[in-house]
């Protein structure tokens, strides 16, 4: 495209459609030609009658309308404007005499974007005029984007209640029954037949697995809303939160170490989902750890007026960059298809999300070659030791 075009091109997308409506024959003359020559197509009326019917038929990008007017004030246009779905979201500049700020105050109540006082500076008009318009389609678009925003979230709340139910009911089917063959051919079969079958299960598991991350992860982003509170000992959740992940930490070649600061520890939480993060954070560890390596738990009431919990391991750390990347859904620090370690990469996102829904944060510390530190911290509001710890 030529200089020339995209000049030509500005104009036309700068042309805007602009209503006048002014009972002052003179002054709506003036207004029709000063936003003619800024190169915008003009409509007006002379009354508030007349004007509803137009702005009935016809879409504009701004009106200008006087308050003082026979048959029907500038007033009552505002509320015609504002109750017709085609001029709801209008921008509406209102004239009138310099002195009459009560009538001003009326206006914006009514839903006035702007306001200009009579005699009008025409100069300083038309761009005051163009910033009102340029506001306006700025706050269109942000409407547009608010709306496109609710109905994805709707659609992912669809496809999250889909996938619970359509996903994880054959699933759990696929898994049991195949599990029933496998035993039941035992002996039966050749060995490369029993392998596959195992191949079988183990791809059923892992989808299972991947599934059951996303209906957590889209639960614990919901927000406090749908948590369940209770107060709940800190080292059973500790517990809870290292039992089915000690088998595959012994295949590893992986210790885990857990230990409360503070025994009698509570905290009021979702004991669910915070238990979830915390075997999130501890299977984390697991997988990148070195073999030989330590993972270590505990937890602790800070006098910071926090409680932490929190998980070491020494594998082979992230960079700042990195970490930060593993923090966001479905980001692994190494995605490729020959990867270590497979999954969607959502434990430190779950955990995050699951601490920030409970009013906490989840820090992480990482050096290179030196491990990380994950720690789920809740506000002291909902831990305390009991009395009799």
């Amino acid at each position: 495209m030529t200089s020339l075009d995209e000049a030509n091109g500005a104009v036309a997308a700068a042309r805007r459609r602009v209503f006048v409506v002014d009972d002052d024959p003179l002054m709506r003359e003036v207004m029709v030609a000063v936003f003619a020559d800024a190169g915008h197509d003009v409509t007006n009326a002379e009354n508030g009658e007349d004007a509803c019917k137009i702005a009935a038929q016809q879409d504009f990008d701004l009106a200008v309308i006087d308050l003082s007017m026979p048959k029907l004030d500038g007033f009552g246009l505002l509320k015609y404007l504002r109750q017709h779905p085609r001029s709801a979201n209008l921008p509406v500049i209102v004239a009138t005499s310099t002195d009459d700020s009560q009538s001003i105050e009326h206006a914006y109540r009514l839903g006035a974007s702007s306001f200009v006082t009579k005699p009008i500076s025409w100069p300083l008009f038309i761009q005051h005029a163009q910033f009102v318009a340029r506001n306006g389609e700025i706050e269109r678009e942000l409407r547009r984007a608010k709306a496109e925003a609710v109905a994805l979230v709707k659609m992912k709340n669809g496809l999250f209640r889909v996938m619970s139910h359509e996903l994880k009911t054959p699933l759990t089917a696929l898994i049991g029954l195949t599990g029933v063959l496998a035993g039941s051919l035992k002996g039966r079969i050749e060995d490369i037949e029993s392998e596959q079958l195992d191949h079988v299960v183990d791809a059923a598991q892992r989808l299972n697995g991947m599934v059951t991350d996303i209906i957590l992860l889209s639960k614990a982003m919901a927000g406090p809303g749908r948590l369940t509170v209770a107060t709940t000992d800190v080292a059973a959740l500790l517990d809870d939160g290292i039992v089915g992940l000690k088998a595959k930490a012994k295949q590893r070649n992986v210790t885990i170490k857990a230990r409360v600061m503070a025994p009698g520890l509570t905290v009021d939480c979702d004991a669910q989902l915070l238990r979830q993060a915390i075997k999130k954070l501890v299977d984390n560890a697991v997988k990148f750890s070195p073999a030989g390596g330590n993972v270590e738990i505990w937890a602790e009431a800070g006098g910071d007026g926090w409680l932490s919990i929190a998980v070491r391991d020494n594998g082979p750390g992230l960079s700042p960059a990195r970490l930060e990347e593993c923090l966001m859904p479905f980001v692994q620090s190494d995605m490729s298809y020959g990867r270590p370690v497979e999954g969607l990469g959502l434990g430190l996102p779950i955990a995050k999300a699951i601490t920030e829904a409970h009013g906490g944060e989840l820090v992480c510390k990482s050096v290179p070659g030196e491990g990380m530190v994950a720690a789920i911290r809740l506000p002291v509001r909902g831990t305390r030791v009991s009395d009799a710890a």
